[in-house]
């Protein structure tokens, strides 16, 4: 089929069919609203026949579903929002035996505002570790702002030497994937990662723990002795502070409750799957990004960046993450212990 011509304006078509009223030959009525002369015949036929100049309506493509069977394909997406469009075209085709492509179902669900997107990755959550995360929630919401002021915000994270252990993008050109500049490195025998302990409160930083080897609860009670004091000094929150930490099996061992009990005004452990609810773990994401910033080659250099950058970490940084747990805790309320953007 070929190309469908432009159509001509309604206003250089009352134009046209003035100038051939008062007499104007259609070659001369041509050069003045510039159109070809076969143009200003047919505009002028077109008058005779209807008298009008207006355009009509055009016949466009039929549509492939009906507004029903549209709300239909919704419905399935919103049953199963990881279904393709492959597999929902398939689908509708055997139950409509209408012909399509997935592109037209694609435009069907952007017409309702579904948008393909990458599926973001969160902790799986039970319903026990929901409920369990809306009782810590509705237990401390009520606290005041001072409550937390006080706390020592402690966790463990992992760190590579050639960053992530996740894919890493590159833009290359064909064939050229081989390049140096385009390979992510591999150390052999997992020797280029440093666990580190670490712990923060509103008014900054505390130390900051090397592990080596396996952890279990007498290395981690190893670890609070030498810092957890220490690093309460170090931030100002002697001798009332608060010990907060996620439920680990190694925190949870019973020479280290021990140890807490007569150590620390109080011991708050958070849910199950709930990372969200620890703001060092906004730390942990901060400092990944100021040693990605660097090109470290071992783990000696590892270690170096992480202390050098740890010290680095502003006390506002920390100050504004321990005043957004009233908010952490509002959301998971809202969301009845489901997950939240933070």
């Amino acid at each position: 089929m070929g190309r469908k011509k432009s159509e001509i304006s309604n206003g250089i078509g009352e134009l046209t069919i003035c100038h051939w009223k008062r007499g104007s030959s259609e070659r001369k009525i041509g050069e003045i609203v510039n159109v070809s002369k076969s143009t200003v015949h047919n505009i002028i036929s077109k008058y005779k026949k209807t008298k009008s100049v207006k355009n009509r309506p055009r016949t466009g493509r039929p549509r492939c579903f009906t507004e029903r069977e549209e709300r239909w394909i919704v419905r399935k997406v919103i049953c199963n929002p990881k279904t393709s469009a492959v597999k929902l075209t398939s689908k509708a085709q055997q139950s409509f035996n209408e012909s399509a492509k997935p592109e037209t179902v694609r435009n069907i669900l952007r017409k309702y505002n579904f948008h393909g997107r990458v599926a973001r990755r969160k902790p799986f959550l039970s319903k026990a570790h929901r409920r369990a995360r809306l009782e810590f929630a509705k237990s401390y919401i009520k606290k005041p702002p001072e409550f937390w002021n006080s706390v020592s915000f402690v966790d463990e994270s992992k760190y590579n030497v050639n960053g992530s252990d996740g894919k890493q993008m590159v833009w290359r050109k064909p064939n050229s994937e081989l390049e140096m500049k385009n390979l992510t490195p591999s150390v052999k025998h997992g020797g280029g990662r440093q666990m580190v302990w670490g712990c923060m409160s509103a008014v900054g930083v505390g130390n900051l723990h090397f592990i080596d080897g396996m952890m279990d609860k007498y290395m981690y009670l190893g670890i609070l002795k030498r810092n957890l004091k220490q690093s309460a000094e170090k931030m100002g929150i002697l001798p009332h502070y608060k010990l907060y930490q996620d439920n680990d099996p190694k925190h949870n061992a019973h020479i280290c409750r021990l140890w807490a009990l007569y150590h620390c005004l109080q011991v708050i452990r958070t849910p199950t799957q709930s990372p969200n609810l620890n703001p060092i773990e906004n730390i942990w994401g901060h400092l990944n990004n100021r040693i990605g910033k660097f090109k470290i080659s071992s783990k000696n250099e590892l270690r170096e960046k992480l202390m050098s950058e740890w010290d680095k970490i502003e006390g506002n940084v920390c100050a504004n993450l321990v005043k957004s747990m009233p908010e952490r805790l509002n959301k998971i309320i809202k969301c009845k212990g489901g997950p939240t953007h933070y």
